[in-house]
């Protein structure tokens, strides 16, 4: 048996509040039990409320108490959220964890499980080490934040990473519920809507890796997590680099798994298969939170899900392949094998020198799906589709398999090069080309050519210069069979995901002393255990009632008039009421991203995101924001305007309009 309690007030030293859902197994009042918390700002009593019924809720069934938790500024939470991952946001995390351990129900012993925002946040609560924080499962998150989060993705300023600001710029907008909060709802809304910033501020402010991205970036100091953590991602994840990188640097007990899904919960995967997650990590707490011996630690530490060769489209409900086990990482399983890149293709014999120009039209890169799938709203075209016409425009080098390439890990390509323009980027990509020609992207990877020294120090290219950069491509598990060919393709735009250089480079690529690095493994001898995954467990879902359904298009078309590619995604999120507080909540989003193949400064990344929260007739409130991203040679411009309205009569309205120099992007 579980009580629900659907909200209470956790008081901060500072007198603000947060709001907090805590589902309580029945008995803990007279039995204190183990507690787990998931810290994240979206919205406890709506825009996640589904999932955490099905996901964290579960936990209460199996003796812990649950925790989750609207950050300050977020949901019902007192405070304004100024940035993600501010000291304020940390700082307030401990107070919850200290908070938590003092309640009657709980025996001083915390977990924390969080995905993405969760995951980041519970590895930097780790690193001020709270007594009673004792381990930690982070998922689809990252240690570093310049390179993996924000706007600077891969190393580059990207288009759609720019959309996270958007959907942020969105997100903040929504009501406090007078449910909840009592009247000063409206104020402490209107509070928000004043003087919370649009986090692209920060983010154009600072377009290096300084001190402001350094904030809150665990992997500056592994060593300061002293506490066993679980490290979860997938190859379909924006995130799939940071699995490794933790067992690697971690030197606490640790464990990692990586599957084949995106930016969700193993046991929600898509595309699956699908894990009992949920038993996995209860495994995993019981040995910290318990302190059981339940077998974990005598398996695999690190296991990977190695895909099987698919032929492409943009999405699937599974992936084909088979699970690997790994003593960590490193491993010994995994070797390093290279090739010279030569105009006839890849080779292991070091060919001649020679040079072949790349200089690619700007729409290269429509065909990379989402930077971030997570099918947050139902099936859709997310993932990356058949890379024909981007290897038409890219530069590539083909090798042909003569018998399976299991590849696990990071391939590194090794370009040494000359470029006629002070700025460039190159996106390398590795794709499984079918005997038909079907090409599946595998991995890729991108760099800022300006960044060649360091994302702190960014120098601009000289003409008639040599330099030799190593460009890291994903982590990930692909098995390449007999009869295909591995394909390493390199263009000079990669739109959307990378915003283009302000000029149009021709960048010359030595051959012969360019190479792909490329990590395969082989079975070992000694065969670790692997995890026997229990069926997918789900919670007991609250109770909601579908008021329309949600709808999605994503066209990719030419504009006639102007000869523009433009990328458009329209989604209508749907509407749903919850029964038990009788909200009603609605959504719909546009992306569009703009560009000419001939004109890197046509480049124009557009988000709208349209909110609506209602009780019947006595409350109704509907929020619109808009961001418009634009360049020239000099400066980027960001355009935006948030409005918001209550019974249909406007009662806010702002705009932005900035302009910030381009840093050598």
């Amino acid at each position: 048996m579980v009580n629900r309690i659907d909200h209470t007030w956790i008081p901060l030293s500072d007198g603000c509040r947060l709001g907090a859902r805590l589902w309580l197994p029945e008995n803990a009042q007279k039995q204190p039990v183990p507690a787990i918390l998931e810290y994240i700002p979206y919205r406890k009593d709506d825009s996640s409320a589904i999932r955490d019924s099905t996901t964290i809720a579960w936990f209460a069934t199996k003796g812990y108490a649950c925790i989750r938790v609207d950050m300050r500024g977020s949901g019902s939470s007192d405070g304004i959220m100024f940035d993600e991952y501010s000291d304020q946001e940390i700082n307030d995390g401990v107070e919850v964890v200290d908070w938590i351990a003092r309640q009657p129900w709980c025996n001083e012993r915390v977990g924390m499980m969080g995905i993405s925002w969760g995951g980041i946040t519970g590895m930097q609560i780790a690193q001020k080490k709270p007594e009673a924080l004792k381990t930690i499962i982070t998922l689809g998150a990252t240690e570093f934040r310049y390179y993996d989060d924000g706007s600077y993705y891969l190393g580059c300023m990207t288009g759609q990473t720019l959309g996270w600001a958007a959907i942020m710029f969105g997100f903040n907008t929504r009501p406090l519920d007078p449910e909840l909060v009592g009247d000063s709802w409206k104020q402490r809304w209107l509070d928000r809507l004043n003087c919370t910033p649009h986090y692209m501020e920060h983010w154009f402010s600072h377009q290096r890796e300084d001190d402001y991205w350094l904030r809150g970036t665990v992997g500056t100091d592994y060593n300061a997590i002293e506490i066993p953590v679980y490290a979860i991602s997938g190859h379909a994840d924006c995130w799939p680099n940071t699995v490794p990188r933790l067992l690697e640097n971690l030197s606490v007990p640790r464990r990692g798994l990586q599957g084949a899904w995106c930016h969700r919960y193993p046991h929600l995967a898509i595309p699956g298969p699908s894990i009992g997650f949920l038993e996995d990590a209860n495994r995993w707490f019981s040995q910290w939170l318990k302190q059981e011996d339940t077998g974990i630690l005598q398996e695999a530490t690190y296991q990977i899900f190695l895909q099987d060769s698919v032929r492409p489209q943009p999405f699937y409900d599974q992936r084909p392949g088979k699970w690997i086990g790994l003593s960590g990482w490193p491993d010994d399983s995994v070797r390093t094998r290279t090739w010279y890149l030569d105009k006839q293709g890849l080779t292991d014999m070091q060919p001649s020198v020679s040079e072949i120009e790349v200089s690619s039209p700007q729409h290269v890169g429509l065909k990379s799906g989402e930077y971030m799938p997570w099918f947050a709203f139902g099936e859709a075209d997310e993932l990356p589709d058949d890379q024909q016409s981007e290897d038409y425009n890219s530069i590539v080098f083909d090798l042909e398999v003569t018998e399976t390439l299991n590849i696990v890990g990071n391939a590194i390509a090794e370009i040494t090069f000359q470029c006629n323009r002070p700025q460039a980027l190159l996106a390398v990509r590795l794709c499984d080309v079918w005997p038909d020609g079907a090409s599946t992207l595998i991995t890729r990877g991108i760099m800022n050519l300006c960044q060649r020294t360091g994302k702190d120090t960014p120098q601009a290219l000289e003409a008639d210069q040599t330099y030799t950069v190593n460009i890291q491509l994903n982590h990930v598990g692909y098995a390449v069979p007999a009869g295909h060919r591995l394909r390493l393709a390199i263009s000079s735009s990669y739109w959307p995901i990378a915003w283009p250089s302000p000029t149009t480079p021709t960048v010359s690529l030595r051959c012969g002393d360019s190479k792909l690095h490329l990590p395969l493994y082989s079975d070992k001898d000694i065969k670790l255990e692997l995890t026997e995954f229990e069926d997918t467990a789900l919670g007991q879902p609250i109770s909601t009632t579908l008021l329309r359904e949600t709808k999605q298009t994503r066209t990719i078309s030419i504009d006639p008039e102007s000869g523009n590619h433009v990328w458009e995604i329209n989604a209508d999120n749907g509407a749903i009421r919850f029964e038990d507080s009788q909200l009603e909540m609605a959504s719909k989003n546009l992306q569009r991203y703009t560009i000419h193949a001939d004109d890197p400064l046509s480049a124009c990344a557009e988000y709208e995101w349209e909110w609506k929260y209602s009780r019947g007739k006595k409350w109704d409130i509907k929020t619109w924001t808009r961001t418009e991203i634009s360049c020239d040679l000099e400066y980027f411009y960001l355009k935006a305007k948030s409005v918001a309205w209550e019974h249909d009569r406007e009662v806010f309205s702002k705009i932005w309009n900035k302009k910030y120099a381009r840093d050598l992007f």
